[in-house]
C-alpha cells in the first residue's frame, strides 16, 4: 500500500513538474507565419479570395493570432463579407469583439458589413456585445498592465532627457530585465495586446506596445532571451518580430545586421544577404523583400507619412 501511495505521489510530483506549455503542440513557424504573411499581401493587392485560401491554410494549421500589424482576424472578417460568407464574417467578428475587446459600434461603421447588418447572426452578436465587452475586461489584468506600461514609462525617462546618462540607463535596463523574466514566466508570453491578458487599448484607450524592452537588452542577456523568444515564438505566443529585433538591436554598434528588421538597411549591411530570407523565415519573420512590399502597401492604402 505504501508503495502504491509513493508511486501516486512521484506521477503527480513529475507531473506537476512537466506541466504543458500553452500551444506546445503547435508549430508557428513551420505551419503560421508563412501563410499570414502571404495572405497579408494578397489583402493589400485586394486579391481577396487569395488571401481568403491563405489565412484559411494558416488557421487550420494553428490556432488563430491576432497579431498588432496584421489582425488576422479583421482581415479574414473583411474577406469573408466581400466573398459573400456573411456568416463566416460575423464569425471572425465575434472573435475580435469576444476575445480582444474590440467594440461592436467602431464595427458597424465599417462600410464594408453594411450588407450583412441585417443577417441574424450579426444582430445576435449585437445583443452578446456588451456581455462579451464586459467579460473581457474582468479578464485584463490592469494592475500587471499598468506596472508594464510603467516600466516603459521608466525607460524612455532615462532616455529622452537632453544629456542621457549611461549609467540611469543600463540601471532602469537591468531591473527591467529582471521584471521582464519574471512577467514572461508568470504568463508564458511576452506582454502583448495579442493576449487578452494585457489588452489596455480596448479598456481605456491606452496604446500597449512595449516591444521597446527587446531593443534595450543588452548582449549579455541576450544570450538568456535567444531560445525564450524563440520557444514563444514557435508556439504563438510573443509577437514574432521579437528574435530578429534582440539580435540586430544590439548589432548596432557593428553597423551590420543578421535581420535586416531597420527599414532605411541596404541589403550590404546585411551579412550574408543570400541567406538572409532563410535566417528570417527559421525565427518567424516575413522574407526580406516580402516585409518591404506589404510595408509599402500598407503606406500607399492608408497615406502613411513615416517619420
Amino acid at each position: 500500500m505504501r508503495i502504491k501511495i509513493l508511486v501516486l505521489l512521484l506521477v503527480s510530483v513529475v507531473g506537476f513538474s512537466q506541466k504543458k506549455k500553452i500551444n506546445e503542440e503547435y508549430d508557428y513557424i513551420k505551419n503560421y507565419y508563412q501563410f499570414v504573411y502571404e495572405a497579408q499581401y494578397e489583402y493589400y493587392k485586394d486579391n481577396y479570395q487569395k488571401a481568403y485560401d491563405l489565412f484559411k491554410k494558416a488557421e487550420s494549421n494553428c490556432p488563430l493570432l491576432k497579431q498588432m500589424e496584421i489582425n488576422e482576424p479583421g482581415l479574414l472578417a473583411e474577406c469573408a463579407a466581400r466573398l459573400n460568407k456573411p456568416e463566416e464574417a460575423v464569425h471572425y467578428l465575434e472573435i475580435l469583439v469576444r476575445d480582444y475587446g474590440i467594440k461592436f459600434d467602431s464595427i458597424k461603421k465599417g462600410p464594408i458589413y453594411k450588407d450583412i447588418q441585417n443577417t441574424k447572426s450579426w444582430k445576435k452578436l449585437e445583443r452578446k456585445s456588451k456581455k462579451y465587452y464586459d467579460a473581457y475586461v474582468k479578464r485584463v489584468d490592469l494592475d500587471l498592465s499598468n506596472e508594464i506600461l510603467k516600466m516603459k514609462e521608466e525607460d524612455q525617462s532615462v532616455r529622452t532627457t537632453k544629456y542621457p546618462d549611461n549609467k540611469a540607463m543600463q540601471l532602469v535596463d537591468s531591473i527591467n530585465n529582471q521584471k521582464l523574466k519574471k512577467i514572461i514566466a508568470d504568463c508564458d508570453c511576452y506582454p502583448d495586446s495579442m493576449f487578452n491578458l494585457f489588452g489596455k487599448h480596448a479598456v481605456d484607450n491606452q496604446y500597449f506596445d512595449v516591444s521597446i524592452f527587446v531593443y534595450h537588452i543588452n548582449k549579455e542577456d541576450a544570450e538568456y532571451w535567444k531560445p525564450i523568444f524563440l520557444d514563444l515564438i514557435r508556439r504563438g505566443r510573443a509577437p514574432a518580430n521579437i528574435y530578429g529585433e534582440l539580435i540586430d538591436s544590439n548589432l548596432r554598434s557593428t553597423g551590420l545586421y543578421d535581420y535586416g528588421i531597420y527599414n532605411n538597411v541596404k541589403p550590404e549591411r546585411i551579412n550574408d544577404f543570400e541567406n538572409l530570407d532563410k535566417r528570417r523565415i527559421s525565427v518567424g519573420l516575413a522574407p526580406w523583400q516580402l516585409d518591404k512590399d506589404i510595408h509599402a502597401l500598407i503606406t500607399k492604402k492608408y497615406n502613411i507619412k513615416w517619420e
